[in-house]
C-alpha cells in the first residue's frame, strides 16, 4: 500500500484580541488543515504565533566564550532511532562520550526517558567491541561497577532515579578515547480515537528541592536523592556540547495523515507503506521534548489485540475505544478548584501561557458550576475562601486576579495540595474537580502523589496540565491517575484553544464508569493490569496488559456503565499465536505490573512489594528503581592506581524556562548547579568562567572515594560531623523496645541510644502490640529510607507503622554512619 504525496500541514493565525477576554466559543484558534496524506520535505512546528519568539541560541556544535575550554564537555552526541508499528514504539538511544583529558575519565549523565518506557537493554561499545549489559539488583550492580572502576576496567552503569529520570555512569574512559552507550526501550503510544502521539523527552528540568539539607551535595530529608535528579545546568550563552539526532519510521499499516510536531522542524519522507522522518537541520539542541502527532485512517473504534509468547507465559495487550457519547443535559454541575503554579520556574513564557489557559477555563465553565483559584509558590494565596458562583461579576473578578499573577519563589506544590484539601467541601452534593497547572519541577514527587492518593475524597477528581517544553510528565501522569482525572501538556508557544476544548469535553462527564473485565475461556484468569481500571472520558482508549501462564486462548468481556446509566458491553478474542506476535508486549506487561506495584508505595516502601518489583524486573530484564544494568570490560584498561577525573555532564536549561527565574537575577553569567539551602529550595552553588569544568559539573561519587579533580582549585568537601552525646535511656516504661540492630557500618551502641531516645516519647495508639521490622538506608547519619518489612513483622496497624517511620526519620547519627541496617522493634 503506497501513501500518496499531497496535502499540507498548516494553521491559521489567532485573531488579535485582548488575551484577558477570551470568548467562550474558542473560534480564534490555530488548527491543522485536514489532509489525507503527509507531504515530503520540511514540516514546520505548529505553534501559537502570538507567543513570544524564541530567543536566539546557537544551532549546533560546541559553543563557549573561551574556545580553549571546549574540552570540558564529555557527552558529544545523542542519537535516537525509533520504529513505530501500530500502537508500539521500539526506540534505541545511543550516547557518545569522549575523554578530552590526560587522565582516565568517569562521566555521569542524568537524562530523561518516557515515564512508562520498558527499558530492557543496555550495552557499551569500545572501538569495534560490544559489551552487553546484565540486569542485576541495583545494589549488586553498583558494587560490580565500583569494583570494576577501582580495578581499572571500563564499566557502564544504568540506573533509574524516577520513572522518567535515569543516570548513566561510564568509568575508565581512556584519554582521547570515545565510547558509546546504547539503551533500548519499548513503549505503548498514547492515542485517542485515531490521533497518535509520540513523545521523546530530551532534558531533565531543574527540580525544586524542599526540606533540610543533610549534605553539601543538596540532598535533603524530604528528597535524599536530590543530587541524583538535578544535573548541573550550563548558562544560557553556552552550549553543553551534546547535539541530538532523532530518526523515526512509522508503519501504521494504514494511511497516515496530518502528521505534525508542536516542538520541532521535521524532515519527512514517504517510503511506500511507511513514513520516515528526522529532525530538520539546525534543530538539534536537546532542550525540549520532541512531540510528534499524527492520525491514521480507518475505523478509529475498532479494537486491537496484540499477543506474544515468552518463557514467562503468553502475553497480550488490548486497545479499545468505547463508542459511547453523552448528551449536554447529562452534564453534572461541578465545583472547580484551579491550582496554579506561580513559582520561579514559570517565569516568562510559561506563566503567560498558564494565565492564558486559565482565562479560557474561567470563560468556559458551565452556568451552574462554581469555582475558585489557588496559586502556589513558596506560599499559597486564593481568590476566595469559598466557591464562587459562575456569574459575570465573579468571572471578571477571577480574570483580574489572573492578570495580576507573577512568577517567583519555590515550587511548594505540597502547600498547594494541602490548601485544596483544607478548602470547604463542595455544596449540594457536588463533585469537586481540582485542575492543576504546573511544570512539575519538584523533587518530592512521591510525597505529593501520596497526599492526593490518600486525601482526595471519593468521587472527586484531579486533572493535571503541564505547561512548558520539558515538563515533569511523571508527576503529571501519576497525579491524574490517582486523582481519577486526565492529563494534558501544552507547550509555552502552543495554542491553548484545543487544549481547553478537549478539557471541557472530558471534565463535563466521564463516558464510561465502573469498568469490569472478565475472562471467558479455559484455565485460570490472566493477570491483567491495571488491576483497578479507571473511568474513561470522551475519546479515551481502554488499554489492558495481560499474562496467561497456561497460554490458553479465550475472550475478554468488558462491561461498564455509560453516561446516562446505560450498560456497556464488549467482548474481545484473545488468541495466542505467531500471526500477530509482538515481542515488546511481554516487556510492556512487566512494566505495567511494576507500575501497579510502585503505585501502592507512594506513601512508603513495603518489603513484599519491593521484592515483587525486583523479581518482576529481573524476570523481564527491565530497569526499575531496584534493578540496574551493568556492563564491564574483561581486561584492565587503565592504571588502577593512577589519577582519575569524574565529570557530571551539564545539561541545557529547558526551552522557555527563565534562567533568572530559577537561579536568581544575578546568576545569568555563572555556571550553576543545585544545592538545598537550610530551608529547602534551589540555590546556586559555585560561579565559574564560561565553559570551564567547575564544582557544578564535577562531583565525587561513591562512598569513600576521593579523586583528583579536573580543576586543581576545587577542594574535596566532606559532610559535616554531627556529634551526639546521649545518656542510655532507662525506658522501662516505654512500650517500644529495640530487639536488634544489624548490618550498619558504625558503632551500634551509639545508634541504639539515638534510636531509643527518639522513640522514647512516641505515643502509639493503645491496644496494639507486636514485632515491627524495618530495613533502613542510612546516609550521612540520617535515616533517609525506611522500608517496612511486612513479611517478618507481626504488627500491621498502618497508623502505628507510619508514626514509627516518621519518628525514625528524625534520628540523627554521626555523619560517618552509612549503609543499610535492619531494625527490629517490639511494641508491648
Amino acid at each position: 500500500m503506497a501513501i500518496a504525496v499531497a496535502g499540507l500541514v498548516a494553521h491559521r493565525t489567532l485573531a488579535q484580541s485582548n488575551p484577558s477576554d477570551v470568548p467562550n466559543n474558542f473560534t480564534n484558534s490555530p488548527m491543522v488543515i485536514s489532509s489525507s496524506t503527509v507531504p515530503n520535505g520540511i514540516i514546520e512546528p505548529v505553534s501559537d504565533r502570538r507567543a513570544s519568539p524564541p530567543k536566539e541560541r546557537p544551532t549546533g556544535g560546541l559553543y563557549a566564550q573561551d574556545p580553549k575550554r571546549r574540552e570540558a564537555f564529555t557527552l558529544t552526541n545523542t542519537d535516537v532511532k525509533g520504529k513505530i508499528s501500530g500502537n508500539i514504539a521500539r526506540v534505541e538511544v545511543t550516547q557518545t562520550f569522549q575523554n578530552p583529558y590526560d587522565k582516565p575519565l568517569e562521566a555521569i549523565y542524568v537524562f530523561p526517558l518516557p515515564d512508562q518506557a520498558a527499558v530492557d537493554d543496555m550495552e557499551i561499545q569500545i572501538g569495534d567491541r560490544i559489551i552487553k549489559g546484565d540486569i542485576k539488583k541495583r545494589e549488586e550492580a553498583k558494587e560490580i561497577y565500583e569494583r570494576a572502576r577501582q580495578q581499572g576496567r571500563t564499566a557502564g552503569l544504568l540506573e533509574q532515579e524516577r520513572d522518567n529520570i535515569f543516570t548513566q555512569s561510564l568509568a575508565n574512559i581512556k584519554p582521547g578515547e570515545q565510547i558509546k552507550v546504547t539503551i533500548r526501550y519499548t513503549e505503548s503510544l498514547k492515542f485517542e480515537k485515531g490521533d497518535y502521539e509520540f513523545v521523546f523527552p530530551m532534558v531533565v528540568g531543574p527540580r525544586y528541592i524542599p526540606g533540610s539539607a543533610i549534605d553539601p551535595q543538596g540532598d535533603t530529608m524530604q528528597v535524599p536523592d536530590a543530587s541524583r535528579i538535578n544535573p548541573p545546568v550550563v548558562k544560557p550563552s553556552t552550549r553543553s556540547g551534546n547535539d541530538i539526532k532523532v530518526s523515526l519510521q512509522i508503519e501504521a499499516g494504514i494511511p497516515i495523515r496530518n502528521l505534525y510536531s508542536t516542538s520541532h522542524r521535521l524532515n519527512v519522507r514517504n517510503q511506500g507503506e511507511a513514513i520516515a522522518l528526522q529532525l530538520a537541520a539546525g534543530d538539534n539542541i536537546p532542550n525540549k521534548d520532541l512531540i510528534l502527532r499524527y492520525q491514521v485512517s480507518g475505523d478509529r473504534t475498532q479494537p486491537t489485540v496484540l499477543t506474544t509468547e515468552t518463557d514467562q507465559g503468553a502475553h497480550f495487550a488490548s486497545y479499545v475505544i468505547p463508542a459511547v457519547t453523552y448528551r449536554a443535559d447529562e452534564i453534572v454541575p461541578k465545583d472547580v478548584v484551579f491550582l496554579m503554579d506561580t513559582s520561579g520556574s514559570q517565569s516568562g513564557d510559561p506563566i503567560v501561557k498558564s494565565k492564558e489557559l486559565m482565562r479560557r477555563f474561567i470563560n468556559g465553565l458551565n452556568p451552574n458550576d462554581t469555582f475558585t483559584i489557588i496559586d502556589f509558590a513558596s506560599t499559597t494565596r486564593q481568590l476566595s475562601s469559598t466557591p464562587l458562583a459562575n456569574t459575570a461579576s465573579n468571572r471578571q473578578k477571577a480574570l483580574s486576579y489572573i492578570n495580576n499573577l507573577d512568577a517567583n519563589g519555590g515550587t511548594e506544590l505540597m502547600n498547594g495540595i494541602n490548601a485544596v484539601n483544607k478548602f470547604p467541601a463542595a455544596r449540594d452534593g457536588r463533585l469537586r474537580s481540582v485542575v492543576l497547572i504546573t511544570d512539575g519541577y519538584i523533587g518530592n514527587d512521591n510525597e505529593v502523589i501520596a497526599a492526593v492518593q490518600k486525601n482526595l475524597k471519593p468521587g472527586n477528581r484531579l486533572y493535571s496540565f503541564g505547561v512548558g517544553s520539558s515538563v515533569n510528565r511523571y508527576i503529571l501522569e501519576r497525579l491524574a491517575e490517582v486523582g481519577r482525572g486526565t492529563v494534558q501538556v501544552v507547550r509555552q508557544d502552543e495554542s491553548t484553544t484545543e487544549v481547553a476544548e478537549k478539557f471541557f469535553r472530558q471534565i463535563n462527564n466521564p463516558v464510561l464508569t465502573n469498568i469490569q473485565v472478565q475472562w471467558q475461556g479455559e484455565g485460570a484468569a490472566p493477570e491483567i493490569y491495571p488491576q483497578i481500571i479507571p473511568d474513561l472520558f470522551a475519546e479515551q482508549p481502554l488499554v489492558l496488559f495481560g499474562r496467561k501462564s497456561d497460554r490458553s486462548n479465550g475472550k475478554l468481556k468488558i462491561t461498564g456503565i455509560a453516561a446516562g446509566g446505560e450498560r456497556y458491553e464488549q467482548t474481545l478474542d484473545v488468541n495466542f499465536g505467531k500471526s500477530n506476535s509482538n515481542l515488546g508486549i511481554a516487556q510492556l506487561w512487566g512494566r505495567a505490573k511494576i507500575k501497579s506495584l510502585m503505585n501502592q508505595m507512594f506513601g512508603g516502601e513495603v518489603k513484599s512489594l519491593v521484592d515483587a518489583v525486583t523479581q518482576t524486573a529481573l524476570n523481564y530484564r527491565l530497569l526499575s528503581q531496584y534493578t540496574a544494568f551493568v556492563a564491564v570490560s574483561e581486561e584492565v584498561r587503565v592504571n588502577p592506581d593512577g589519577g582519575k577525573i569524574t565529570v557530571q555532564v551539564p545539561v541545557e536549561l529547558p526551552e522557555g524556562v527563565s534562567y533568572e527565574g530559577i537561579f536568581g537575577a544575578n546568576t545569568a553569567d555563572k555556571a550553576v548547579s543545585y544545592a538545598a539551602p537550610p530551608t529547602g529550595g534551589i540555590m546556586p552553588l559555585s560561579p565559574a568562567t564560561s565553559g570551564a569544568v567547575t564544582r557544578s559539573a564535577i562531583r565525587t561519587r561513591g562512598s569513600s572515594r576521593l579523586e583528583e579533580s579536573a580543576d586543581a582549585n576545587i577542594a574535596a568537601e566532606s559532610a559535616p560531623q554531627r556529634p551526639i552525646s546521649m545518656p542510655k535511656p532507662t525506658n522501662a516504661q516505654s512500650r517500644i523496645q529495640i530487639v536488634s540492630i544489624t548490618g550498619l557500618t558504625g558503632d551500634l551502641t551509639t545508634a541504639e541510644q539515638a534510636i531509643a531516645q527518639q522513640l522514647r516519647s512516641l505515643q502509639l495508639p493503645s491496644g496494639i502490640s507486636g514485632k515491627v521490622v524495618f530495613e533502613i538506608t542510612v546516609q550521612n547519619g540520617r535515616l533517609v529510607k525506611v522500608i517496612f518489612d511486612d513479611v517478618d513483622s507481626t504488627l500491621q496497624d498502618q497508623n502505628a507503622i507510619e508514626m514509627l517511620k516518621r519518628s525514625l526519620q528524625n534520628v540523627v547519627l554521626p555523619s560517618s554512619f552509612k549503609g543499610t541496617m535492619r531494625l527490629t522493634l517490639n511494641v508491648q
